[in-house]
């Protein structure tokens, strides 16, 4: 398949896809994707994707894949497509061999929500493999390689702990703290040790960092704030993640 122009499914092709995941789960071959893609029955009347095209390719990394589609829908208004059920959850068919790679010849379907986008969902939304590569680098443009510098078929728990907390994204600097924070310069990937769901440790991404930020947002205006300002905020329990500290020790605290 190259070069076909985007759709969108309609209330009966997320179901069909649904369907479709079900056979695998079940073992059975199911239906051919092709004609799921194509069925005109299958897909919304309103089709505002028309000047937009997408080609079979591999994507190496969730940042490829961002970048893909950030210049793909680059004429599209984010609100849009931050919508739009039907437009990702088509794109998760048409690139299901990359959201659910093939292990030893057979597939490892995961539950709907990793493939079938649900916006309204907030439990949901953020675990759609294609949209939160997208969502990722639009959220965060330029620090947002705890996010992308990872692979497309699986949700890793960085990318989880901190999208599904929207009062965390809505914070300017937010995302410049947490890579200053959590991404390891030495080792150049994530921190170990900061995102265990069970165990607390100080200064981690899962349990300490949500819990001061809801302390700190009740006496300062965190939107106002620099990342650098910010993380002094943080405390004591922070400050030996910091990469940069040497580098900022001149930059005041505004309450």
């Amino acid at each position: 398949m190259n070069g076909i122009e985007v759709r969108s499914f309609n209330e009966a092709g997320i179901k069909a896809f649904q369907d479709y995941l079900k056979c695998i789960r079940d073992g059975q071959h199911g239906p051919n994707v092709i004609d799921l893609l194509d069925d005109a029955s299958l897909l919304s009347n309103e089709n505002k994707y028309r000047s937009v095209t997408v080609e079979s390719r591999r994507f190496t990394s969730r940042r490829e894949a961002a970048d893909y589609f950030h210049n793909k829908f680059k004429n599209v208004s984010a609100e849009s497509l931050r919508k739009d059920a039907g437009l990702w959850t088509w794109l998760s068919l048409f690139y299901f061999d990359q959201v659910c790679p093939d292990v030893d010849g057979r597939k490892t379907v995961r539950n709907d929500y990793t493939y079938i986008f649900m916006p309204d969902q907030s439990r949901y939304f953020y675990r759609h493999l294609l949209f939160v590569a997208w969502y990722a680098k639009h959220v965060s443009p330029v620090h947002n390689r705890l996010f992308l510098d990872t692979t497309l078929h699986q949700l890793d728990k960085f990318t989880q702990d901190v999208l599904k907390r929207l009062y965390l994204t809505r914070i300017d600097c937010i995302f410049e703290v947490l890579d200053r924070l959590y991404w390891d310069r030495d080792l150049n990937r994530p921190r170990r040790g900061v995102n265990s769901p069970r165990k607390v440790v100080a200064g981690d991404l899962v349990h300490r960092f949500p819990t001061r930020i809801r302390q700190l947002e009740k006496t300062y205006d965190l939107l106002s704030l620099t990342a650098s300002q910010l993380i002094d905020l943080l405390g004591e329990e922070f400050a030996s993640f910091d990469s940069q500290a040497d580098h900022f020790k001149g930059d005041s605290i505004v309450s």
